[in-house]
């Protein structure tokens, strides 16, 4: 089995590059794996050292299985590949087709740009000699532009080094060398932080909270401990004052009613409220309760607030998000309901809400109903969130295409105008949206 892979280089502009097939030979990639593994599974292990040897070979699959993406991406890049199907980059489509993480897919990508440059690691992935987080690590190093040069004449350091030592020890090694060779960058400190600047505000989803990073430059980062450590200030007379009016004299700091960092984390969001809130500001926000709800779910949280004893949610038509699809903890977005303004959204079962007519362009609320309906752009592969998208017709209006939901979806720039190339987008009897190729084939 051999990938044959173009060595153009990736400035080249696509229209110019040779196209690179990608070879498998006679037996498909499914028929080798089917073979391999059953091989694997049906082989008798006797003993440690038989267990030992088992493991090792069915590793080096994995490895070479990597590799094998790995060369799929380079091979997609250099050829255009990916683009017949609308995505963005073979990273995109590697992403989608094979359902991995962000963070996974960007792993991978690394590796394609290293496999270009650190041929002899290139080499040691596909004989499966260079274990996938010892891979990625190094795909993440090699992403550091100070430290590729230095990585190329060091490539058999660094596979001594993942031959003998454990992941662990491997990983502090080759961290500590990434160290020692960047402290000799071209580019001074304050302006790499300064350009390395980055904040983010990501949800766990298993508890449903929310996390806030962020790596700010050291004047900038000054400015903002400032202003959180004066709401911090401030939460915390507030306490104070709260818990002397209920005490008196005897009050201590025991008797607060918040905890020291759960004042920080309500200073954070205050500031953000404040900031909103400012006419003035660089984006004011009015706030409302734009939280969608299924009416069940709704209902359900009313009769457990009146008292009413919990029944279980029903999976099948539960809903409790925010227009991007986050999910919420349905006792906090009721009882933001009660205390914010509300529009109450009621969707079917395929999420249906209402219907416009023949009207040309969604606005309003036929807008913030194909919203509710999706939480990102329609394209298969696509993340961009509805929030981000436009609205447009499935069926386009020109061939009689409703404005209403049903014929509606969010798509990003890029694809709304993708659409007019040929392609064919249609929905469902289940409410899910499909999009066939110029040849007719589905984007899966």
């Amino acid at each position: 089995m051999a990938l044959a892979v173009s060595t153009s280089p990736e400035s080249q502009p696509s229209s110019a590059r040779p196209v690179a097939p990608v070879a498998l030979g006679d037996a498909s990639v499914g028929e080798l794996q089917r073979a391999l593994f059953e091989r694997l599974r049906d082989q008798s292990v006797g003993g440690s050292g038989e267990l030992a040897s088992t493991m090792s070979e069915a590793e080096q699959v994995s490895r070479r299985a990597l590799a094998l993406s790995v060369d799929l991406l380079v091979a997609s890049e250099q050829n255009g590949l990916h683009y017949a199907d609308g995505h963005s980059s073979a990273k995109v489509m590697m992403r989608h087709v094979d359902r991995l993480s962000g963070a996974e897919a960007l792993g991978r990508d690394r590796c394609r740009r290293m496999f270009a440059k650190l041929t002899l690691i290139a080499d040691a992935a596909r004989n499966g000699d260079i274990g996938h987080e010892q891979l990625m690590l190094l795909g993440r190093v090699f992403a550091n532009e100070r430290v590729r040069a230095a990585m190329e004449g060091r490539q058999d350091w660094f596979l001594s080094h993942a031959a003998r030592l454990s992941f662990k020890r491997f990983q502090a090694k080759v961290l500590e060398w990434q160290r020692l060779i960047d402290e000799d960058g071209t580019e001074p400190d304050p302006e790499r932080t300064a350009a390395n600047r980055t904040a983010n505000i990501n949800q766990d989803p298993l508890d449903l909270s929310w996390h806030l990073q962020a790596n700010l430059p050291s004047v900038n980062g000054a400015v903002a401990k400032k202003i959180h450590d004066a709401y911090c200030k401030a939460l915390f007379d507030i306490d104070w004052a709260e818990a002397r009016a209920r005490l008196g004299d005897s009050a201590t700091t025991a008797d607060l009613c918040r905890t020291d960092s759960q004042r920080k984390a309500d200073a954070i969001l205050q500031i953000f409220v404040d900031a909103a809130a400012n006419p003035d500001g660089m984006a004011p926000v009015k706030i409302d309760h734009s939280i969608v709800w299924s009416a069940p779910a709704y209902e359900e949280m009313a009769r457990r607030f009146a008292g009413a004893k919990p029944r279980t949610f029903d999976i099948d038509t539960y809903r409790c998000e925010t227009i991007d699809g986050h999910p919420l903890d349905p006792t906090e977005a009721f009882a933001s309901s009660v205390l914010n303004n509300i529009r109450r959204v009621v969707v079917d079962a395929k999420g249906a809400v209402i219907d416009l007519g023949l009207a040309r362009t969604f606005t309003g609320l036929a807008r913030h109903a194909v919203q509710i309906r999706h939480t990102e752009c329609f394209w298969p592969g696509c993340e961009v969130p509805t929030s981000a998208c436009e609205i447009d017709h499935t069926q386009d209006h020109a061939s009689g295409g409703r404005t209403n939901p049903g014929n509606g979806a969010p798509a990003c720039g890029r694809h709304n105008r993708w659409k007019q190339k040929g392609y064919t987008v249609w929905r469902d009897d289940c409410g899910q949206i499909h999009v066939n190729r110029p040849d007719g084939t589905e984007i899966l």
